[in-house]
């Protein structure tokens, strides 16, 4: 080897290394409302919006989680109730309202985490006017100091309907088994009055040749809008040892609520029982 001249194996780590260092991991890029000067604006109510929040980075007033934060204004043209929710997100949320005066001093409206589970929600009443700011952020046991990290949000902003609840949970007429595993799939429908959250449990029993009974609990929770038919389903695997199979099956109903997350809130305490085909 001439003198001066470096051995294939350094060249080979070298290269190796710059390679390495060169492909390091992509960031995700942040939401086009990742500042509360890109604030999406609320133009109308109802309204709705679902961004990727994955790259949020954290930023804002610090009254309410601001990690992953998002913003979002609203100016009211009347005066009344108003309700944000985050009902359809797929992270662990938190919500928090504010405004500002002309000196630009924050004046704190609310803060929540966990009104539906883990979405956040908020009510407040409105001054025509006022320009609101919703910070949307991420909450808890996976909030790093200024890192990134949310997911899928869905916000919706409505005026604040006075109605009773109500609400209807139906259990199909069919559902399906995973014959590798033997899970039983049970699904159903929900409706509603008003924008709310919908829990319900269940027993699933089976008769086997007449003497071996496959059965389990299950329970489901989903949230529900007016507007349209939730549909639900829920796996259910046996707590007997003995596998679901295919064939009629009892569906026993326990104990099932709705809430608005505020002043509405119906219980039922059902005792009924259907039979379903799984198969």
């Amino acid at each position: 080897m001439r003198r001066g001249m470096p051995s294939l194996a350094v060249v080979v780590l070298v290269v190796a290394a710059v390679g390495f260092g060169a492909a390091g991991p992509a960031l995700a890029v942040p939401p086009s409302n990742d500042t509360e000067d890109t604030a999406v604006l609320v133009d109308t109510v109802p309204f709705t919006h679902s961004i990727d929040t994955s790259g949020a980075t954290a930023g804002g007033p610090r009254f309410c989680s601001n990690y992953a934060s998002v913003f979002y204004a609203f100016t009211s043209s009347v005066r009344g109730r108003v309700q944000v929710d985050l009902m359809g997100s797929d992270y662990d949320t938190t919500l928090g309202v504010y405004t500002r005066d002309a000196a630009g001093k924050l004046r704190a409206v609310g803060c929540n985490d966990d009104r539906f589970g883990v979405a956040s929600g908020l009510r407040f009443r409105a001054n025509p006017g006022t320009t609101y700011f919703f910070l949307v952020g991420r909450c808890c046991g996976n909030a790093r100091r200024g890192g990134p990290g949310g997911g899928q949000l869905v916000i919706t902003v409505g005026r604040v309907a006075d109605a009773p609840l109500e609400y209807e949970f139906q259990i199909a007429d069919t559902g399906t088994i995973d014959p590798a595993t033997g899970i039983a799939t049970v699904s159903g429908t929900a409706t509603c009055s008003e924008r709310s959250f919908i829990y319900q449990d269940g027993l699933l029993r089976q008769l086997r040749q007449g003497l071996f009974v496959a059965r389990a609990y299950w329970y489901v929770g989903t949230a529900c809008q007016p507007d349209g038919v939730v549909q639900w389903s829920v796996e259910v695997d046996t707590e007997t040892g003995i596998a679901f199979g295919a064939g009629s099956a009892l569906v026993r109903l326990f104990y099932g609520f709705a809430t608005d997350g505020w002043r509405d809130y119906v219980e039922r305490y059902a005792g009924t029982e259907t039979t379903i085909q799984l198969g």
